[in-house]
């Protein structure tokens, strides 16, 4: 696959339940598994002034003071007990507009990064990008599938929520002064305030440009993301009993937020081996969870306590290498096929490549090739064929329902197959209000 044809990979289906409009009793959806399809109604809702759920959503009293060991409380940015909480929040529409530019970036990149010159042997099909979901309970978490953890840079520490990325190889963390030459972009690093902040110089072992020469800082420069900064080196403290010591990572001027750089910073958990999972005692491991909503908070777990417990709903996918030298940072599953309806669709063999399929924690929607998109596309719309579709789509998507009115809808379930034999079954339940395929 070229890069010419990354352009035309945009292609998504996307299922709206309207939420309950917010302060007025209204209805919610619930549902249920029959067969090969999951079935919504709607349920009354609680008025907010009598739910517990409502006034437990306002509160930080339910949530514990850290979590355990290598711990980290995972929180929604509209939580009140994320220091996002009270900024503004983009809409459903803005976030995929938003998701929808980043992805598209990145899946060039990965393209760009594992096509070959017309001499040489034609590589792999670019990789698919499934993301692991979060909730986006529509009543709750509005517009938004932003999750951070707090951690702390420097000496004395200076604490920032971070999201959570396994894209970039890199952490990256806004720092004063900024672009302007102001200190007023906070929140942002103040380096000068760090007894133990450095530079990394050019030439350094932890500096991989090749274009910088003698003793100045090593330069980041990404034009795929737009974003601009210079490595640097201090203390990162995840917890009272784990600190990294000359954690590496980038300093970046920007006045504001962007899609690029939200808030005050990433924090890389890839594969490279600057990233927080390599930089920690004992094996390079980490697994997470997300909240379910802003009255509970997920975890993100590190080195030996990153054990995911089992139950009947645990579907395993292997990490595997896909193959190419640089892609070797980034996390594959083996996606062999899917299923719509309980029936096998019509992908071609080769599809989805050797090991080709990228897990991304960075966007909120899953992006298929066109081989894969289009039997999915186009049995969905036969299995909805009794439901208007709206036109346009939503926000870049192509095959959107409105349901207003409805009181019982029927949507059929997506499987993906993996190399191991085992499956992952897409339903309403993993994603509440909307869901994404």
């Amino acid at each position: 696959m070229t890069p010419s044809s990354v352009a035309f990979l945009f292609f998504c289906v996307l299922i709206i339940l309207l939420p309950a409009q917010h302060g007025h009793a209204a209805s919610s959806h619930a549902s249920y598994k029959l067969g090969s399809r999951q079935i919504f109604f709607k349920t009354p809702s609680k008025s907010p002034a009598n739910s517990k759920q409502a006034s437990t959503a306002t509160t930080c009293s339910s949530f514990a003071n850290g979590l355990a060991n290598n711990k980290l409380p995972v929180v929604h940015r509209q939580s009140p007990c994320s220091p996002l909480h009270g900024l503004p929040s983009l809409t459903a529409a803005d976030v995929l507009r938003r998701d929808t530019s980043l992805i598209r970036r990145r899946f060039a990149l990965q393209s760009s990064a594992v096509s070959a010159p017309a001499s040489a042997p034609a590589p792999s099909p670019a990789p698919t990008i499934i993301p692991v979901n979060g909730s986006s309970d529509g009543r709750t978490l509005t517009g938004a599938l932003d999750y951070s953890v707090l951690v702390s840079y420097g000496t004395p520490e200076q604490q920032f929520p971070v999201f959570l990325d396994t894209f970039l190889d890199v952490s990256l963390l806004r720092c004063k002064p900024c672009a302007s030459g102001s200190n007023s972009c906070d929140p942002a690093f103040d380096t000068s305030r760090s007894t133990t902040f450095t530079n990394v110089p050019c030439g350094s072992p932890d500096c991989p440009t090749t274009n910088c020469s003698g003793g100045s800082v090593c330069p980041y420069d990404n034009p795929i993301f737009s974003i601009e900064g210079a490595f640097a080196q201090d203390v990162l403290t995840v917890a009272p009993s784990a600190a990294v010591h000359d954690f590496t990572f980038v300093c970046v001027d920007v006045d504001h937020p962007s899609d690029d750089m939200p808030e005050a910073g990433i924090l890389d958990l890839s594969r490279d081996r600057n990233s927080l999972p390599s930089r920690l005692p004992g094996p390079a491991t980490f697994s997470y969870c997300l909240p379910h909503s802003p009255s509970s908070p997920g975890f993100l777990s590190l080195g030996g306590d990153a054990t995911v417990g089992e139950d009947n709903r645990t579907s395993h996918a292997p990490l595997v290498s896909n193959g190419h030298p640089e892609l070797a940072n980034m996390y594959f599953i083996d996606l062999v096929g899917m299923s719509l309806g309980g029936d096998d669709l019509p992908i071609p063999t080769g599809t989805f490549g050797n090991a080709s399929t990228l897990l991304n924690v960075g966007t909120t929607f899953t992006m298929l090739a066109p081989d894969a998109y289009t039997p999915l596309r186009d049995a969905f719309q036969e299995e909805m064929a009794q439901y208007n579709r709206s036109s346009p789509g939503f926000a870049g998507f192509d095959t959107c329902y409105n349901f207003t009115g409805l009181d019982v809808i029927q949507v059929p379930l997506v499987e993906f197959k993996f190399g191991n034999g085992e499956s992952f079954l897409i339903d309403g339940d993993s994603n509440r209000v909307k869901y994404l395929l």
